[in-house]
């Protein structure tokens, strides 16, 4: 293998430069313990929160031509929004603001903010029983803080009805925290009847789960989170189960190569091709693992294909040894790539099979690797550990079982990951590497381009390549994930994601890799 050995995520000094993502409950120790080690109260914290908030909503909202209308609820998603209330009214815009709540069921966080703002001229209506809704104009701006994150339970009495005007308003809705009626973590048992529809939420500190779920994207719309100056210490006295993926973090772990390197022997991946008809992928794929710096990149085809990808790719090593001598020569091999191309005959699952007995290689897993598995569920019992598996949404439940939810989907994929001591990487708008030990990686880079035909056979090359240049698994997928995503937004810089394809997206990994190692 060429050089040291990088460092990986499993070691804490990394992971604590990935942006954690708390729980609510989390969330409520994390605000505990800046109060004690911060010396950060509740008071302070809701007005760094509300300045903050007031800053970038003027980036987005010039105040010009509208009115704001701030609904506030009665927790701390209610005392955010009356302090937001209050500097935007500084500012010169004109607001609107509506407090609802019971007589005397103020949280203290909200009933401080309350107090505090009772002297000034802000026009605040608070709201016991009935409401007569105003007049509402489509250039107006609506504040959603009548619930954020405090909901375990659907919206039940005059909110369902309050929701449901404010989202036929027409007006945009910029939610404090969470969309009021959406839950923190998993939606699974929310209908989404009544929630607001927001175009943009607003948090602070971190993310909330629920913003990397697909099904929630018409309720979130764009998001946003504003850290508050919670110290590095008190955050590293909480332990999170997700992370969202940083520059910083991986450029920690991205290896240097040293002149010195060339002393030591090189990786090798092998990818297996039985199918003619797929010498495109098995080009793209093993292009893809050259760029990475894995120093030899094999690959295994139908012989009537193996002079055009020669020539294309004269850096691919065709083994001219037989088959059978390739295949039982695997642990030569850093890892085994099986994916579109590899065939789903009868012959390519003995084939498995047999690779699955034989060799105790990781396995790089996607395409018709996982038609294999899903139609024979066993073999998954047997795939070596550190293996990854690359798939889609709708490939992972043809591989366990349909999902209600994107949040139920992870419970699975982290509860497979863990029973065979594999990684799962779920593909999607923002892609879910799967730990063994239970926690998720999100990466939010990329863009719509990486739809394109051939993109998923790129990721494949590049985690392969990784795999061979001497990164263990988990840093390889969460690498590669992120390699190819910034690839996709350096090209959408310079052109548009519309017209991103797999081959271009090869030629920006440089480039990406660039990137990575100045920041």
């Amino acid at each position: 293998m060429c050089g040291v050995e990088p460092p990986s995520f499993t070691q804490h000094d990394h992971l604590v430069f990935m942006q954690k993502i708390y729980t609510g409950k989390q969330r409520d120790d994390l605000y505990r313990l800046a109060q004690q080690h911060d010396h950060l109260s509740p008071e302070d914290r809701i007005e760094r929160a509300a300045r903050s908030f007031e800053q970038e909503f003027r980036r987005l909202y010039p105040p010009t031509g509208h009115t704001i209308y701030v609904f506030a609820g009665a927790g701390r998603s209610g005392a955010y929004a009356l302090g937001i209330a209050r500097y935007l009214a500084q500012r010169g815009y004109t607001v609107c603001s509506y407090l609802f709540y019971r007589e005397g069921k103020l949280s203290e966080e909200c009933e401080a903010v309350r107090k505090s703002i009772a002297e000034e001229d802000l026009r605040l209506e608070e709201i016991y029983t009935d409401f007569t809704p105003p007049r509402i104009q489509t250039a107006d701006v609506l504040i959603d803080g009548l619930f954020g994150a405090e909901l375990s339970t659907p919206l039940f009495g005059g909110y369902l009805g309050l929701v449901d005007f404010l989202n036929a308003s027409g007006a945009s809705i910029v939610s404090i925290e969470l969309p009021s009626g959406l839950f923190a973590e998993d939606n699974s048992g929310n209908d989404l009847e009544h929630v607001i529809k927001a175009k943009y939420t607003i948090a602070f500190d971190s993310p909330y789960l629920a913003f990397y779920f697909e099904e929630n994207e018409p309720y979130v719309g764009e998001w946003i989170y504003l850290p508050q100056g919670i110290s590095p210490r008190t955050q590293d006295s909480l332990e999170v189960s997700h992370y969202q993926v940083t520059d910083t973090a991986l450029e920690g772990v991205l290896k240097r190569h040293t002149r010195f390197s060339l002393n030591h022997e090189p990786g090798k991946v092998l990818f297996l091709t039985n199918q003619p008809g797929s010498a495109g992928k098995t080009l793209l794929a093993t292009k893809a693992a050259l760029h990475t710096g894995c120093s030899e990149v094999h690959a295994l085809v139908p012989s009537e294909e193996a002079l055009a990808l020669q020539l294309a790719l004269p850096e691919l090593t065709l083994p001219s040894a037989p088959k059978a001598s390739v295949l039982g020569n695997l642990n030569t091999y850093q890892t085994i790539v099986i994916g579109a191309g590899f065939g789903r005959s009868e012959e390519a699952t003995a084939t498995l099979r047999e690779l699955l007995i034989t060799s105790s290689r990781p396995l790089l897993l996607s395409g018709d690797g996982l038609q294999l598995l899903a139609r024979e569920r066993s073999l998954l019992e047997r795939i070596p550990i550190d293996s990854i598996l690359l798939l889609s949404p709708s490939e992972f439940d043809s591989l366990t079982t349909t999902h209600r939810s994107d949040a139920e989907r992870l419970d699975r994929a982290l509860e497979l990951a863990e029973r065979l001591d594999i990684y799962i990487v779920l593909r999607g708008a923002y892609t879910a590497i799967c730990l063994p030990s239970g926690v998720t990686f999100f990466d939010v880079a990329g863009n719509s381009g990486l739809r394109s035909t051939g993109c998923t056979e790129v990721l494949l090359g590049v985690i392969a390549g990784l795999l061979g240049d001497g990164y263990k698994s988990v840093t390889a997928a969460t690498l590669g994930v992120h390699l190819c995503a910034l690839a996709a937004e350096l090209y959408a810089g310079r052109y548009s994601e519309r017209s991103l394809t797999a081959t271009e997206l090869i030629d920006q990994l440089s480039s990406a890799y660039r990137q990575l190692e100045a920041h």
